[in-house]
Parts: structure tokens; sequence; C-alpha cells
């Protein structure tokens, strides 16, 4: 069943905001020294561009946010997380979509806020949707539908059943994919305030009459929907609508007519980098370009659906797919050759056979039947073994795989849980204290994301790890790659769990230490170096920044991440030193570890 694009994600508020109007809006943040005020007015902004160009509401949206932590206003720093879940769901970015709603959902739960919780619980569900994980994400449609009915609020009950519906539709299950999306026009029919969630669940049951081969139908409603939409200020329904009706056209014959649709919601994605959509629709629009014998149209379509394939799914499936392929290859060889090892048995069995045929012809003939029945039945027997041992080992790696992924979960479900509480603690050094655990959960819930998604479920890549670590502790203190410079310089190796987990967090502590404490405003090109090299038997850590350098001090050496860098060497019975070296310099040497 082909999968019909229909919009499966729906922020708090959308409503769009005239050119002059935004030009209103910056004039007052340019003009404003009110914190407050500038907060709440890129919010304003964030929503006005939301559909129109979502690079520019992403870079709103974290101005948004910026402001909020400035002013430490909980409600809105909730919000803006959400906001950004949504935009990074549209451009792709799962994993952090999923960091930003896990963190809106504690909140939203722990604060009672119902009508919230089943929004962030829709968006849940999407993400899990986009990742094709089904039975999840109708878990949470189902559940953001049943705590909005509760409340009588049918705006997002209505949108529950628009996502549900959209899953059983994809899965071919139109009779539910049809009960769920007139629930869904239902429940939005109740008030003129939700004509902009109705004209959602009428995409999507025209995408249930183009699934239903009902193309009359469905184009009859496209043409109602196109007539509602702003292609202006909601492109990216309005590129849905174009897609819909491009496809029933294509299907009914009309390939030129079908073309002009399919076309201008292609550009339409492509503009606003919808890339997900823009990926799913390429394979109907070259099929359209082939009837209409467009051979360079073809051509060109074909590569950019390589560069989108490339980025939207998991790099590492190639090469999980090159794995599986040569591991099959091994085994067909190394049974071809069991098959040949035991037909020159055979034949020599036979030549013995036929020397004593002559003198004892029944008796012979009787013993090569029973051989032959034997050999049949071990070749069975190893056949079935291999099987249940190949069935063993496939249950056991993705038991594997799953504990990673719910120990990755459990993890990013505790650093969410300890943000919220950072950011409602007023002492400072508390608050400090409580976020730097946070920062050393999600180091080791980064571990056990590694793990899940490569091959190898014992060890991880360091060179990725200490990359995408360091990115993310810069991330978590607002520090971008141009107010200080990351050099990186890491062996390639794989790194047993027991091992790259303490070095992980000895890396967090120091990067963290450095970006509160090294540089003052005077330094002109701050840096901090990593690099980790294995001479001999001994791997050889150092972390280097160029600031003012280490004093050490009481206070300093009882400190708790003192305390847990030096417990953790021990672990790794490495040898630990500072020096002050134009900064300060940090060297472990590991006499402790495992390489995969």
């Amino acid at each position: 069943m082909k999968k019909i694009l229909v919009v499966i994600l729906i922020p708090f508020f959308a409503f769009g905001q005239n050119n002059k109007k935004i030009d209103e809006l910056l004039r007052v943040i340019e003009t404003s020294k009110n914190d407050s005020v500038i907060m709440h007015t890129y919010s304003k902004l964030r929503r006005a561009t939301y559909y129109s160009d979502a690079n520019t509401s992403k870079r709103y949206t974290e101005k948004y946010l910026e402001y909020a932590k400035k002013i430490k206003d909980s409600h809105n720093i909730i919000l803006a997380h959400f906001y950004l879940g949504n935009l990074n769901v549209v451009r792709g970015n799962y994993e952090e979509a999923l960091d930003k709603y896990l963190i809106a959902a504690n909140y939203y739960e722990q604060k009672k806020d119902s009508n919230r919780y089943a929004s962030v619980l829709n968006s849940l569900g999407a993400v899990h949707e986009k990742t094709k994980n089904d039975s999840l994400s109708l878990h949470y449609y189902s559940l953001a539908r049943k705590v909005a009915k509760s409340i009588k609020d049918f705006k997002r009950s209505g949108i529950a059943s628009i996502n549900i519906s959209n899953i059983y539709n994809n899965k071919g299950e139109i009779k539910k994919a049809l009960y769920f999306s007139e629930d869904a026009v239902k429940d939005l029919k109740k008030h003129d305030s939700y004509q902009s969630y109705l004209t959602l669940a009428e995409i999507n049951l025209a995408s249930i009459y183009n699934n239903s081969n009902k193309y009359d139908k469905a184009n009859k409603l496209y043409d109602k929907l196109l007539k509602k939409i702003d292609s202006t200020n909601d492109s990216y329904s309005y590129a849905s609508i174009l897609s819909g009706k491009g496809i029933a056209l294509s299907r009914q014959g009309a390939v030129k007519k079908a073309k002009y649709f399919l076309e201008n919601a292609y550009q339409k994605y492509k503009k606003n980098h919808f890339t997900d959509d823009q990926f799913q629709m390429t394979p109907e629009l070259i099929s359209v370009y082939k009837k209409l014998n467009n051979t360079d149209r073809v051509i060109d379509l074909y590569e950019e659906y390589i560069v989108l394939k490339d980025s939207i799914l998991n790099k590492e499936q190639g090469k999980n797919i090159a794995n599986a392929i040569q591991k099959y290859e091994t085994e067909k060889k190394d049974a071809q050759l069991k098959v040949l090892t035991l037909e020159a048995e055979k034949n020599e069995q036979q030549k013995k056979f036929y020397f004593y045929l002559s003198l004892s012809g029944f008796l012979v003939i009787s013993l090569i039947s029973f051989l032959l029945y034997k050999n049949n039945q071990t070749n069975k027997t190893l056949a079935l073994s291999n099987l249940q041992l190949n069935k063993a080992l496939s249950d056991n790696e993705t038991l594997l795989k799953e504990t990673h992924h719910r120990v990755k979960n459990s993890l990013q479900m505790i650093s969410s849980l300890l943000y919220l509480q950072s950011e409602n603690i007023e002492d400072e050094k508390a608050s400090s204290s409580v976020k730097d655990g946070q920062i050393r959960v999600k180091s080791m819930a980064l571990i056990h994301q590694k793990l899940y998604q490569k091959d190898n479920l014992t060890g991880v890549e360091v060179s990725d790890y200490i990359n995408d670590l360091a990115k993310s502790v810069f991330q978590s203190h607002n520090v971008h790659n141009d107010a200080i410079e990351l050099q990186i310089d890491v062996d390639k190796m794989i790194l047993d769990i027991d091992t790259i987990t303490p070095i992980g967090i000895i890396i967090n502590e120091l990067i963290v230490n450095s970006l509160k404490h090294a540089f003052t405003e005077k330094d002109q090109t701050p840096t901090i170096s990593i690099s980790l090299h294995k001479k001999g038997n001994e791997l050889v850590l150092k972390i280097q920044d160029n600031g003012k350098g280490f004093k050490p001090t009481t206070k300093k050496e009882k400190s708790f991440g003192m305390k847990l860098i030096k417990s953790l060497s021990r672990k790794l019975k490495a040898d630990f030193s500072i020096e002050n070296k134009n900064g300060t310099l940090v060297t472990l040497i590991i006499k402790r570890f495992s390489i995969k």
C-alpha cells in the first residue's frame, strides 16, 4: 500500500501573518528593552513563519527559547521545546524531536495540563510513525484521543483521529481508516474555530478515497480543499493537496494534468525543506515523467531521490545490508563446500560398494540404500539445527537492540526530568548541579543510542561518539562552534561499553569545566581540543583548553566533578594528571580497556 501524504503533526497554534505584520514585529524587537516582550514577539514570529518558511521559523523559535530561559519562564521554555520538536520532525531530525517532546510530555503530565499533554502525545505518535513504529504510534495517538475526549477537547481528539486514520490508511485497513477519519470530521465540525483542522481531516479523507480507488470522490474533495487553502501561509497542506490530486489524476490516466499538480507539490516541499514528504512523492513524479517520455527530468529526479534517501534513511542501513549479503554468500559457499565434500565421500563409498557388488549384490544394494537414508536424515538434522541456531542468534540480537533502545529512552526520560527540575530551582548553584547531572545522564544515553543503531551491539565507535558527545555538551550550554573552537583527534576504534562509559563521563566533565571556568571575554580564539590514541598497550586521552589555566584549591580538589573523574580513572587503571600548559591540559594514560 503506497503511503499517502497527509499532515500528522499540528502545533498548538497555526495562523498566517502577512509581511507587513512581520515587519512590525521585527521593529518591536529592535526597539524594546523588555525581555518578556521580546520573548513573546519571537513566539509570534515563529507562528507567522511556521508554514511558509520552516528554517526562519526555527531561528525565531530558538530565540524564543533563549529569552524564555533568560527570564526563567518555565511555561514558555516548555512551549519552545515543543515547537522545536515540531520543526525537527518536519526537517527529519527525529531523535532531536523526541528529546524535545519528552521534556514537554513530562512537564504537562506533572502539571495535569491535559490539553497540551494530548498535543505532545500526538507529536510523540508522529515521531514513531515517521520512524515506522506503527504500534507505538497508535499507542500514543490513541492515548491522546482518549485524554482529549475525556475533557471534551474535540480539536485535539479530532487531530488524534486524523493521525490514527492515516496509519490505518497506509496499512491498507480502509474500514478502520474511514471510521477514524469520519470521527475526526465529526469532532472538528463542532466549532467554527476548528476549520483549519477540519481541512486536515478532509485531506486525510481524500487520501483514503485515493487508496480505495475512488478517484472521482478524491478529485472532488481536493478541488474543494484547493479553494480553501492559502498557498502562501499554509504551504505544507497546500503541497499535500496538490500531491494527492496529482496522484488521483495520474491513476485516472490524465498524465499531463497530473504532472502539473505533482511538480508544483514537489517544488513546494523542496522550497520549504519538507524533506521526508519530498522523498515520498518522488517515485510518483518519476512515473508521470516516464509516461511523458521526458528523460532529462526523470534523470534529474532520480539523482535528487538518491540524495534525499541518503539524508533520510539511517546511513548504517547500507552497511547492514552489505554485511547481511556477505554473510549469506559466505554461508552459501560453506554449504556448497559441505555438499561437495559429502558428494566426494559418497562417490568413494559407491566405488567400494561396486567392488563388492559382484560378491554380495543384494546385501550391498541394501547397505547403499541404508547409508543414503542415514545421509539424508543427517543433512536434515544439520539443516534444522542451523535454522534453529540462526533464529536464536537473530532473536538474541533483536532482544539486545531493544534492550539498548529502552535503556536509552529511560536515560532520556531521567535527563528530561532533571532538566525540568533544574528550571524550577531558584538557587543558581543547586540548579547548575542538577543540570550537570542531566548532561552526565545524556552522555550515557548517547552510548546506548550508538549501540542499538550499529551492528556491533557490544561496542561503540569512539570517534563518532566523542564528536557527538562534545557537540551535545556545547548545545546544552548554548555554545556554538564559532564562539569556541572544538578540535577532535581520535583514532578509529571500537571500545566496549565498560571502557567507553567512564571515558565519556570524564570527557563530559572536563568539557563542562572548560566551558564554565577556562575562558574570559578577553580570549581571542578560545579552543578546546580532545585526543585519544592507542600507544602500545595503553590508551592516551588528552583534553586541553587555551584558557586561564587550572589553579588547584582545596575546594576544587574536593568538588564532585573532580572526585568523579578520579574515581572513574581508578576504574580504568589510569594515571591521571593536570598541568598548566598554555591553559589546562588533562592527561589520562589508560591501562584497563577492551577493543572490540
